[in-house]
């Protein structure tokens, strides 16, 4: 493609066809010349064939930044404490197993039901997960301003919008990935110790694997919102240390709140999706629990709604690096 070709493909408009050549013998004594071809139009800058969206381009862009991220802040050294928490629950659950007295009657499998829901929404969900959410979105900004290398991202031609959106996947692989696993583990590492019969029978033939699938559900809402959560507030503040305690309180004193106050705490949402309901305490305040779907869609739009947030913060947003 000649310079006037590129400059047309580059604004996006198609080539005109070149006039027709003066009839008649050339000086040399050559035959005429006609017409040239009609051009083809050219491709639109985008990328496109008529100049639209370019999904492809920005599909390549989006996996090219997920392994980028990967490697670089998932598998190092950095990511040993996440992969030490993600380990935490199971092995509880498998101290447990090993323990001879641990379990009273080997054929109750309704102890090890209770348990699994309390160590899940006491433990799991609202310190691993949630320190886990912490660690892996609060830090995907704040780490390139910390190290100097997030203008090495401004600087290739990727829309912002994709970059965040491209750590924002990233991150979610990764928390569903380990603490999809450690729930995973520790489901099953909780009814090991109990008789194989009752166990295949729970599992198999009775609300076993619902159990499972409803716990999986809650833990990839979870991270889905948490990390939305804790990637928006990472354009916000400094440290993600602040915010974090500050919502980790929140959800604390969840029990403690009116009904109108509850419908803005992630966990109330998360709580009524979980198989087995528990009680709060003698102190709690009572509230009617969401619907599954209503739980379910409120949370995917909360993800939603804040990192389209975090794609308009990038925007805007300046690079300095004098304070950090």
């Amino acid at each position: 493609m000649n310079g006037q070709a590129q400059d047309a493909a580059a604004a996006g408009s198609p080539l005109r066809p070149a006039p027709p050549l003066p009839a008649g013998p050339l000086p040399d004594g050559a035959p005429a010349a006609g017409p040239l071809p009609d051009a083809a139009p050219a491709r639109g800058v985008a990328g496109s064939d008529h100049g639209g969206a370019p999904w492809a381009l920005w599909r390549r862009q989006l996996g090219a930044v997920a392994r980028l991220e990967l490697r670089k802040s998932f598998l190092g050294k950095r990511a040993l404490g996440l992969y030490l928490l993600a380990m935490a629950p199971p092995a509880v659950f498998a101290l447990r197993a090993m323990l001879p007295r641990a379990i009273a009657d080997p054929g109750n499998l309704g102890d090890a039901t209770l348990l699994m829901a309390e160590l899940y929404q006491g433990f799991i969900l609202r310190v691993v997960v949630f320190l886990g959410c912490v660690a892996i979105f609060g830090n995907l900004v704040r780490r390139e301003v910390l190290d100097r290398s997030l203008h090495f991202y401004f600087l290739t031609p990727l829309r912002r919008e994709l970059l965040v959106l491209a750590k924002y996947l990233t991150g979610l692989a990764v928390s569903l990935t380990l603490f999809g696993a450690s729930t995973l583990a520790s489901f099953f590492l909780a009814y090991l110790p109990y008789d194989a019969r009752l166990r295949a029978g729970f599992l198999l033939h009775g609300p076993g694997l619902a159990h499972l699938g409803a716990y999986l559900l809650v833990t990839a809402l979870a991270c889905a919102g948490y990390g939305a959560a804790f990637l928006a507030l990472g354009f916000f503040f400094r440290s993600p240390a602040i915010p974090a305690l500050a919502l980790f309180g929140w959800e604390a004193i969840h029990f403690l709140l009116p009904p109108v106050l509850k419908q803005v705490s992630v966990i109330h949402y998360l709580q009524a999706l979980c198989p087995v309901p528990l009680s709060q305490g003698p102190f709690a305040l009572l509230a009617d629990a969401p619907s599954t779907w209503v739980s379910i869609c409120g949370l995917l739009a909360l993800t939603v709604v804040l990192v389209a947030v975090s794609t308009l913060r990038i925007r805007r947003m300046e690079i300095s690096y004098l304070d950090d």
